[in-house]
């Protein structure tokens, strides 16, 4: 496949912090005006990811088709606010670029590693 398992391994764990650190994010956002995003929205990602940080982790089978999701959401939301940024302030939203580039790598992880599961318990 793509990836040894150490290397695997070892991004997962760095997603997973990543993701950490993006819900501490969303949790001062909840107390903190960072954005035009009402409260609402930063308490469910707070819940999401943390929910991604277990799911890095752990990678239940699950998590790969609640990943292809978020990257959708995910691309539809900072993508839009990263073209319009850019197109009424000419400025780039650093964070969403990092969002965009990063969530389709881990996806690319985790369908690596529901791949070598899967070809695992074929041979057991």
């Amino acid at each position: 496949m793509l990836f040894t398992e150490k290397i695997r391994k070892s991004l997962f764990v760095v997603f997973s912090i990543l993701t950490v650190l993006i819900a501490v994010y969303h949790f001062l956002a909840i107390f903190t005006r960072f954005d035009d995003s009402p409260v609402w929205r930063h308490s469910l990602f707070v819940g999401i990811n943390l929910f991604c940080a277990y799911g890095f982790l752990k990678r239940p089978k699950y998590f790969v088709y609640f990943t292809a999701m978020l990257l959708v959401q995910q691309y539809y939301s900072h993508g839009i606010y990263l073209v319009r940024l850019w197109i009424d302030k000419n400025q780039l939203h650093w964070l969403s670029v990092f969002v965009l580039i990063l969530l389709p790598i881990a996806l690319i992880c985790l369908i690596d590693d529901y791949k070598m599961k899967k070809a695992g318990n074929r041979f057991r």
